[in-house]
């Protein structure tokens, strides 16, 4: 028989326990502030191998925060969708570091269900208006032969304070679904196995920008949940998250903690020259180069290294060796110590076609350059009595190429040059 006393102890401490959880207090958050213009995270920092702890209510990276219906596990399995055992996984290759964050959820008492949610508050001084928020949907495991499609749904939700977010996957009072970033499992009602959430077919990428009213000061939680769906649930996860965010701010740009006072490109014998310069550096880690047809969706084409922290004035070059033909749009990203980045204004630069290929020198011993249309797939040598002694398939949209004729016999050659149309380019060298 339990003693009154000893009973309302007991009663007390779960009352305790129940609300502490049940809202989910944090007070870590990830700050976006006047000199960061996105945020990322590749989930790469979970285990690899074996397994690791990560709490109900708690923090892995900053920020990000996890909810277990079933608290009293605190483990997290790295897997690569062999097993079908609920939990929370870090899902990738065996022994890779590249990783995706999912779970299997399962109604028992030891696994539970899942919610993970990343904290952010608004400290960028003036109201944020939009979040454009990008991720990619992995499925590592589908579970057996009569499971259906299922998901992990994606919710967003503001408040006031940290403490404002109860992150709980059974319950959705003051969250807000967003329909175009819910991830839908491809692979259902097939055998069960271990996936590649790797491979394009068992993937997806979802973006969507959400309208929002975040006062400076305030927060927003975003959220993915997992719950025990019909029949046993497949293996999803996320990976590879990315946001950026408008605010009601003027249009003039913030100052950068790195002063850019120059960046031109300029189109060079079919290379395209990148000079930049800065006024002064702090913290400055690197620049990514990125490259846009668009002018709108840039990737990253090169790494330069930055110069840390420095008043003084320096100078910095990238040749893009293979621009497509058109115009084409170049930025930089820059990115500090601590993984935050800021953006230039674009610049953009015309780079014309080559419709006949050039080839130089035309007597060599060892090495041939070549300035290719972009057309062209494939490049065959002959010997002057038309025997083939080369040949191989170009790079698509290659604009540079060396060859290699080192080991070729002294004497004169003929290069030929096929498109996908079957058109044909001859070029003549001699090999010393």
């Amino acid at each position: 028989m339990v003693k009154p006393s000893t009973r309302f102890v007991r009663i007390l401490c779960g009352c305790i326990f129940a609300l502490l959880f049940a809202s989910t207090e944090v007070f870590a958050q990830v700050s976006l502030h006047p000199y960061l213009s996105s945020y990322s995270q590749n989930f790469n920092g979970l285990p690899a191998s074996e397994h690791g702890t990560w709490a109900h209510g708690t923090q892995y990276f900053p920020g990000w925060y996890l909810f277990r219906t079933a608290p009293e596990t605190t483990t997290i399995t790295a897997g690569t969708g062999s097993h079908n055992a609920g939990g929370l996984y870090s899902f990738g290759s065996a022994g890779s570091t590249d990783r995706a964050l999912g779970s299997i959820a399962s109604a028992t008492k030891t696994v539970g269900e899942f919610a993970w949610g990343l904290l952010v508050q608004n400290n960028t001084g003036h109201t944020i208006t939009s979040l454009s928020i990008t991720y990619t949907g992995e499925q590592w495991r589908s579970s057996r032969p009569a499971s259906p499609q299922h998901m992990l749904s994606f919710w967003y939700a503001t408040g006031t304070s940290a403490s404002s977010f109860n992150l709980s996957p059974k319950t959705d009072t003051g969250w807000k679904n967003v329909k175009e970033l819910d991830f839908y499992g491809p692979v259902y009602y097939a055998a069960g196995s271990a996936l590649d959430g790797n491979n394009p077919a068992n993937r997806k990428q979802l973006s969507a920008t959400i309208e929002v009213n975040v006062p400076n000061g305030h927060y927003v939680m975003l959220r993915w949940k997992d719950l025990d769906e019909f029949e046993n649930d497949h293996g999803l996860a996320i990976d590879d998250f990315s946001m950026t965010w408008r605010t009601n701010a003027p249009t003039d740009p913030i100052p950068m903690p790195v002063e850019l006072v120059e960046f031109t490109a300029r189109n060079s014998e079919q290379q395209v020259q990148l000079h930049w310069a800065t006024a002064s550096e702090k913290d400055n880690s690197h620049f990514i180069v990125e490259r846009s047809q668009s002018g709108k969706n840039f990737i990253g084409i090169a790494t330069v290294p930055g110069n840390g922290n420095t008043s003084m004035r320096t100078n910095y070059s990238f040749t893009d060796e293979q621009p497509v033909s058109g115009t084409q749009h170049y930025r930089l990203k820059q990115v500090d110590y601590d993984g935050s980045s800021t953006y230039s204004k674009a610049v953009a630069v015309h780079v014309k076609a080559l419709s006949k290929a050039l080839l130089y020198p035309t007597i060599t011993s060892d090495a041939l350059y070549l300035d290719l249309p972009e057309t062209a797939l494939l490049l065959t040598i002959y010997d002057r009595m038309g025997k083939r002694v080369h040949q191989e398939e170009l790079p698509f949209q290659a604009r540079k190429h060396r060859l290699n004729v080192s080991q070729l016999v002294a004497g004169n050659y003929s290069l030929l040059l096929l498109n996908g149309d079957g058109e044909r380019q001859v070029l003549r060298f001699v090999k010393r």
